[in-house]
């Protein structure tokens, strides 16, 4: 059973729960579109790469309520700016710094966490995302939205990656879903192509050059293709066989 933290005390409470009472808001649970909790974990495993923190689904909105990690990961993704201004022809207008003296300690619902918020909102503007994508303090505060930050985060990503940072968002949701279906079936034989994207393609490729007739791991490789070649088609199916 998964935990988590809240307004700065220390007690353990059950996932989605607040008060006492299960809350949906906190989790993924409510989204049924394959494709958008696919990109939900490559958030995941992005931010949490960049900031050495187990995100999932499940923590995911917990982890950056008070907005202490999203300052974060602007200051890690600030040094890609940095050396992207100074290396670019025509960088464009692109934030100077990350967000300024932002509380690290602080209760999801405080006045410091809204702070803290709105001056990473006010970062990723700088930072050209369109304001389209920016989601509204009270998405994040009063959890009015939470796919919408999502969007927004993605879209951070993606301007990242324009600034010369490592980060694979993007990947089609096929593929996606086919790592996920290979993971969950073969375990951690195929977890590093399953948690990081960015390096699916060099992984396939060194996998086929050492696969020999009969192997499981050749077996592996045709349900791959079987995936590609056939759209639309679910992969519980293609593993059912």
């Amino acid at each position: 059973q998964h935990y988590y933290i809240t307004n700065n005390l220390r007690s353990k409470m059950p996932r989605g729960k607040v008060g006492g009472k299960y809350d949906r808001r906190m989790s993924f649970d409510d989204v049924k579109d394959e494709r958008m909790l696919v990109m939900v974990d490559k958030l995941c495993c992005w931010m949490g790469g960049i900031l050495d923190e187990k995100l999932n689904r499940e923590t995911l909105i917990t982890s950056i309520r008070n907005g202490v990690l999203m300052c974060k990961l602007a200051t890690e993704i600030q040094v890609a700016v940095d050396d992207y201004m100074n290396t670019a022809e025509d960088p464009g207008q692109l934030p100077k710094k990350p967000p300024q003296n932002f509380a690290t300690d602080c209760g999801a619902r405080s006045m410091e966490a809204r702070d803290n918020v709105g001056k990473f909102l006010q970062w990723a503007r700088d930072l050209r995302v369109p304001e389209s994508s920016i989601f509204s303090p009270d998405d994040l505060l009063k959890l009015k939205g939470k796919m919408n930050v999502v969007n927004t985060l993605l879209a951070v990503a993606r301007r990242a990656k324009d600034c010369g940072m490592a980060a694979d968002i993007d990947a089609p949701p096929k593929i996606a879903n086919a790592f996920k279906g290979l993971e969950e079936k073969f375990g951690k034989k195929f977890e590093h192509t399953a948690t990081a994207f960015g390096g699916a393609k060099t992984a396939l490729k060194e996998t086929t050059m050492t696969l020999t007739s009969g192997s499981a791991w050749k077996i592996v490789q045709q349900k791959i293709d079987s995936i590609l070649q056939l759209p639309g088609k679910p992969s519980y199916e293609i593993f059912r066989n």
